[in-house]
Order: structure tokens, then C-alpha cells, then sequence
């Protein structure tokens, strides 16, 4: 109990000091320079970038891929079978189903912060349910910083730099990089506005991660002191992210973020202004239906039964539009939701 509970205080004194350097952080200059696609996937492996790869000579930017050199080659090659064990494109790719758990824990762990849990955690057995509940309560203390953005910028960075290195070594094209990439760029797009959300979400991602991992508190703090060091470099003037701003498509850029992806309802109104509320039916059993029904609120009956103003659409572009309703969707029909301007508050449906 005692290692605990100084495990629990050393975590809260470290993401208050992710707290207090992002404060620090200053905003985007409003003549940042605008990214290209391309650069843009590549300034988001900006801190593992940094880390360096046998075989790659020099820092990856954000201007060019790096193609290694025969010799060069023979070493990355090696370093990425021994140390993810991927020799070829579909290792890659099977090594992105299972690496990075952070961001899939913490989509899990809001649902029961939400009181609307994935799943009931007494049907797990005594030494899952200790594991997940430690690893909850680790993640909880970041909670108030990221809400439901997440720890998906270290999984993010980290993988797209683990494809630069890849396609460094020609076990991917340009073409297959920047299609594997995509996914990964997408996301960052749905739940981060700027470089200084990236950077907040990383820190505590990384933070997360070796926690569960270590209790060598003292290692922790050496990393993490690391970790901020190279961060305060790419935030210097004229350093990659404060040269650029955040990259902003000229139309929304859609994600797989809710598995199954089935159907909901929602308003038209809802779609054009904003949703405000959100409540579950029991799922219509001739559809792919999830049940949810979203609305921007004020609606009239006549407005919703005037079938121009209702219609299907898939919950994912929902979630991409909403990210902040993604830890609600677990909840049993008969829920229901307001949005306050803050949060999320339960209600009583009439």
C-alpha cells in the first residue's frame, strides 16, 4: 500500500510538471507556416525522430523521406527485426494491431470514468481486474489535461516514425508510407487542434507507458526530463513546431473511430449547428442500428417528425465530428444526455 500510494503521488508530481512546461508552451503565431500533407505526416515523428536508428546517418525532417544507402540499409533492416521484429510490409502491419495499447486502455477507461462501462470488471478474474484497475487509476491522473483526447499522439508519432524508418530501408515505397501513414494522420486531425495539444497528449501517453511498466520512480523522472528537453527544443523559435502551424484540410478528413461502425439518428439540425443532446433507443433490429439518437436540442416535435430533418448516418462520422461522445456510446438504451457547454450531464429522458 505504501509503494502505492508513493507510486500515485509521484505520477500526480509529473504530470503537474507536464501541466506547468505546456503552459509555457506559447500559442501558434498567426504567421506560421502552412504544412503540406506530406510534411505534415512527417513533422508528427518529430520526438521519435530524435531517437537514434542504425543505418540512418542524419535527423529525418519534415522535408524528405530518407532512403538509406546499400550498407546503410542491411543495419535499419536488422534493428527493426530485432527490435519489432519486422522483416516485410505485413509485419508492419500486424505490428500495429498490437504495439501501441495506451490509447485503447484509455478508450476504455473512459467509459467507466463515464459511468458507462465497455464491460462489467467483476467478470474479470482477480489478477486482470487488479491489472486493469492499476492501470486505470495510473491514466485517471491525466484525465483533467486530456479528456477524450487522449494518449493517441505517442502511439500516433511513434508508429508514423517506425513506417519512416520503413520505408528508410525500402520495406515500404513512398506510396505505401504515405497510405500506412494515413490512418494514423487522420486521427491526429480528429482530436488535436494544434502542435501544443500534440505535445500534451504525447507527454502524458509516454508518461502512462513506462509507468505501468517501471518502478524504477527515478528512471521515470530521468526520461521524462528527457522527453521534455527534446520537446522544449521543437518549440523554440524557428524549431518545427513553432515554424508551422497545425495542418488544417480544407474538409473534414474522416476516421474509423468506433469499431462496427453501425447507424444512428440525427437531426438536421444537429448536423448544422451542433449537438446538444443525445440519448439511446433500443437499436432497430431491421438496421445496422446503434441505437443513438443525436439532436441539437431545441428541435419541435413537427421539426423531428418531418422525415426531411431526420436521417441515418453512421456513428463514426458522428464520433469524428464529436470525439467527446465516444466514451458515452456503451451506455445501456434509456440513457440520456445533455451537453452544457463543458461536459456531458446525464438527464432524464420524458
Amino acid at each position: 500500500d505504501h509503494f502505492i500510494r508513493t507510486t500515485d503521488e509521484y505520477h500526480e508530481k509529473q504530470v503537474q510538471k507536464i501541466k506547468e512546461f505546456v503552459a509555457v508552451i506559447p500559442e501558434e503565431r498567426k504567421d506560421a507556416v502552412k504544412p503540406t500533407r506530406k510534411q505534415f505526416t512527417r513533422l508528427l515523428t518529430e520526438v521519435a525522430s530524435s531517437r537514434k536508428v542504425p543505418g540512418i546517418s542524419k535527423r529525418m525532417n519534415e522535408n524528405e523521406n530518407y532512403h538509406c544507402n546499400t550498407f546503410e540499409k542491411n543495419d535499419t533492416r536488422k534493428f527493426l527485426k530485432q527490435v519489432f521484429h519486422i522483416e516485410k510490409k505485413e509485419d508492419l502491419i500486424e505490428f500495429s494491431k498490437y504495439q501501441f495499447k495506451g490509447s485503447v486502455q484509455y478508450e476504455q477507461f473512459m467509459t467507466f470514468w463515464k459511468d458507462a462501462p465497455l464491460f462489467n470488471v467483476n467478470e474479470l478474474n482477480p489478477d486482470a481486474r487488479e491489472f486493469f484497475e492499476k492501470c486505470k487509476s495510473i491514466a485517471e491522473v491525466s484525465y483533467p489535461l486530456l479528456q477524450e483526447r487522449g494518449f493517441y499522439a505517442n502511439d500516433i508519432g511513434d508508429f508514423i516514425c517506425v513506417c519512416r524508418i520503413c520505408n528508410a530501408c525500402e520495406i515500404l515505397t513512398d506510396e505505401e508510407f504515405e497510405e500506412i501513414a494515413d490512418r494514423y494522420v487522420r486521427k491526429a486531425l480528429v482530436f488535436y487542434r494544434s502542435f501544443k495539444e500534440f505535445a500534451l497528449s504525447y507527454l502524458c501517453g509516454v508518461l502512462y507507458s513506462i509507468m505501468y511498466n517501471s518502478t524504477d520512480l527515478e528512471g521515470v523522472e530521468k526520461f521524462m526530463e528527457l522527453q521534455i528537453a527534446i520537446m522544449s527544443n521543437l518549440f523554440r523559435e524557428g524549431a518545427p513546431w513553432e515554424y508551422y502551424s497545425w495542418y488544417r484540410p480544407e474538409k473534414p478528413e474522416l476516421v474509423q473511430l468506433y469499431p462496427g461502425d453501425p447507424a444512428c439518428i440525427v437531426s438536421r439540425k444537429a448536423m448544422e449547428e451542433g449537438i446538444g443532446f443525445m440519448y439511446r433507443d433500443k437499436p432497430n433490429k431491421d438496421r445496422n442500428d446503434s441505437g443513438w439518437r443525436f439532436f441539437h436540442g431545441d428541435e419541435s416535435d413537427e421539426y423531428i417528425n418531418n422525415t426531411e430533418n431526420v436521417r441515418f448516418e453512421s456513428i463514426n462520422t458522428i464520433c469524428n465530428y464529436r470525439p467527446d461522445v465516444l466514451a458515452y456510446l456503451e451506455a445501456p438504451a434509456g440513457c440520456a444526455y445533455g451537453w452544457n457547454g463543458k461536459d456531458w450531464i446525464k438527464e432524464l429522458r420524458e
